[in-house]
């Protein structure tokens, strides 16, 4: 196992390093200290040409002038929070809000808009990096000073962790998430449309036309989210489901089926060879499918087109604090937050 720092460049003169964690099976993972941001995951293909697998931008200036989450730590709360407010008790906590009216990844300062601190530790079987920060209290709204802490490891298994802790000193809320993008292709120039998509979730959440959970968790049964035994992702993209029209491809929360041995989500490329395997202990996983055309604002950097990528966030439901049935996302002064999403590569078999 390898790591490897190099400065990546500076924010508000503070340096941002780059940390990239290699095994012995030409994988790496590179991750900067400025959002705890993945800038990419490095992977042979079936012939064992080592390519890049995840979609992002390339330079820290576009990142911080854009702010496209791409890879990226979104917290304290990932997704939407409902008219930017939440009740606590007979009182509603005020949110800073960035989108409709309604609160996104937690406003304008989250936890992708800060230089993290760094450690690193390596045997020979694994690597971590180790990322810590603090979320002052009222934060764009949110209470308690939160103490932060995510580390990404990789192994020789070509195996990456993501393993998030956090505590306060207030009662809080907490859904943290990553916004990595996937394109298994190894060509970000493509587009998803040639993947398989296969999720182990019998429910998905019904969405109102600002992306909004509606509250109604729904069958997956005859409709286009049924993807239980697998479908080619260009087909789902292009479905004229009117949900999946309304959002422009995927977007939505998926429930995550309990005390299932499947892994959540198997994403795989034939042409590639390669197969990526999620599994996380979050009840839900939103799926996205980069909707959009992603537009350099620095004039210096890649233009990444409409489904580009696919994004696999594992969390719990969206906008849980303002829906009873959505489970809890409540962090109390007593409590130690502590989770893990596992991404596990290999490749189709012969």
């Amino acid at each position: 196992m390898e790591i490897k720092k190099e400065r990546f460049g500076f924010f508000k003169s503070e340096a941002v390093h780059e940390y990239t964690l290699s095994n012995a099976h030409d994988f790496a993972l590179s991750v900067i200290t400025y959002g705890g941001i993945i800038t990419k995951i490095l992977m042979p293909n079936r012939l064992g040409e080592v390519q890049e697998i995840t979609v992002n931008m390339t330079t820290l200036d576009e990142i911080i002038e854009a702010r496209p989450f791409h890879g990226a730590i979104v917290g304290p709360v990932a997704g939407r929070i409902s008219n930017g407010r939440y009740l606590d008790g007979d009182e509603y906590v005020e949110l800073e809000k960035n989108e409709n009216g309604n609160t996104l990844h937690s406003g304008t300062t989250g936890l992708d808009t800060r230089v993290w601190k760094a450690e690193t530790k390596k045997d020979d079987s694994k690597a971590s990096l180790i990322l810590t920060t603090t979320l002052p209290d009222g934060e764009a709204g949110f209470p308690g000073d939160v103490k932060v802490k995510v580390t990404y490891t990789l192994n020789n298994q070509n195996e990456v962790r993501i393993h998030y802790e956090a505590e306060t000193n207030k009662r809080t809320i907490f859904n943290p998430s990553n916004h990595v993008y996937f394109n298994l292709s190894g060509k970000y120039q493509n587009s998803v449309y040639a993947h398989d998509l296969q999720v182990n979730s019998n429910h998905y959440a019904a969405l109102n036309e600002e992306s909004i959970p509606t509250g109604e968790l729904k069958k997956v049964t005859d409709t286009a989210f049924d993807l239980r035994e697998g479908e080619r992702l260009g087909n789902v993209i292009i479905n004229k489901n009117e949900e999946i029209v309304d959002k422009g491809g995927l977007d939505h929360p998926f429930v995550v089926n309990p005390h299932s041995d499947k892994p959540v989500v198997r994403l795989s490329h034939v042409a590639s060879g390669r197969v990526l395997e999620v599994e996380t202990d979050r009840d839900a996983i939103v799926i996205y499918t980069h909707n959009h055309i992603q537009k350099p604002v620095t004039n210096n950097d890649r233009l990444l087109g409409m489904h580009c990528g696919i994004a696999l966030e594992t969390q719990n439901l969206p906008d849980a604090v303002n829906q009873s049935n959505f489970g809890s996302i409540w962090l109390e002064p007593d409590q130690l937050f502590s989770s893990e999403t596992v991404f596990k590569f290999s490749f189709l078999e012969e």
